[in-house]
């Protein structure tokens, strides 16, 4: 067994153990167990990035095939919800998180696509970079969205109920998800940029409709912001904004990809 299988065996029982040990608190109707979710979950994050590193970085360049990516994305969200929790109550987002992250490993592992490893020039790895934790720290706001619109559902019956009582209140969690917001616009909007000035021709390397979507996912959530400010935008109106955004974003991504390089095998120049 190579280091790449081991160390994604390894965060896969993390991960599930991590979940499982957060579901089961959940049960139970008490707080999740900081300590445990850090613990397990930093120990995930950490094999999940030494088995990326092994499938990723191959002599021939970069491997951005849709599944190494997808869970490289899933892994800087487990590591930025790490992150978060020491200061944030961002703990409640593991339980999303935690199985996404797991269940993206198997993909990454055996699951090949007609992607061929190519070496990042001209810069191109600011841009992968920039992308990646974009769509992780959005990847996060959604989820904070889900949680949020469930509270707010829960809100309007009359009553919190069952595990939402657990959770911290929707003015905090309104508040998370607009910080997540801002950091993830800005990263996109970095990666946008990079992507102008390095990348040569769009249309040659099938970027066009992957670049058309990621600009209108950033409009989307740049109409958030501008609301959020200048109209006091919260609630369903702001989780609304939110799904649609990465909605859009996860199309330009996941979809864009999925038919060039599992479809049609024809895999752009970059991811």
């Amino acid at each position: 067994m190579n280091l790449a299988m081991l160390s994604g065996l390894t965060a896969f029982a993390l991960y599930a153990v991590a979940s499982l040990i957060l579901y089961r608190q959940f049960r139970g109707q008490s707080a999740p167990s900081r300590m445990a979710i850090l613990t397990h979950g930093g120990a995930a994050v950490a094999a999940h990035f030494v088995c990326l590193w092994q499938l990723m970085i191959t002599p021939d360049g970069l491997q951005l095939g849709i599944f190494p990516v997808t869970s490289a994305v899933a892994a800087v969200g487990g590591a930025l919800v790490l992150l978060s929790s020491l200061y944030r109550p961002f703990e409640w987002i593991t339980a999303l998180v935690y199985p996404f992250a797991a269940a993206t490993l198997p993909a990454a592992l055996w699951l090949k696509t007609g992607y061929t490893a190519r070496p990042l020039e001209h810069g191109l790895g600011v841009h992968v970079l920039f992308s990646i934790v974009a769509y992780a720290v959005l990847a996060l706001a959604a989820c904070q969205a889900i949680l949020l619109f469930i509270q707010h559902r829960q809100l309007k019956e009359g009553h919190i109920r069952g595990v939402m009582r657990l959770f911290p209140p929707i003015q905090v969690m309104e508040s998370m998800l607009f910080e997540a917001i801002w950091l993830g616009e800005v990263l996109l909007t970095v990666a946008i940029i990079s992507g102008f000035l390095y990348v040569d021709d769009l249309f040659a390397q099938h970027l066009v409709h992957k670049t058309v979507l990621t600009l209108a996912s950033w409009v989307v959530f740049a109409v958030l912001l501008g609301g959020r400010y200048l109209r006091g935008w919260r609630g369903v109106t702001a989780v609304r904004f939110t799904l649609v955004g990465f909605a859009v974003l996860l199309v330009a991504f996941v979809g864009t990809q999925f038919v060039l390089q599992v479809i049609l095998h024809e895999p752009p120049m970059v991811s």
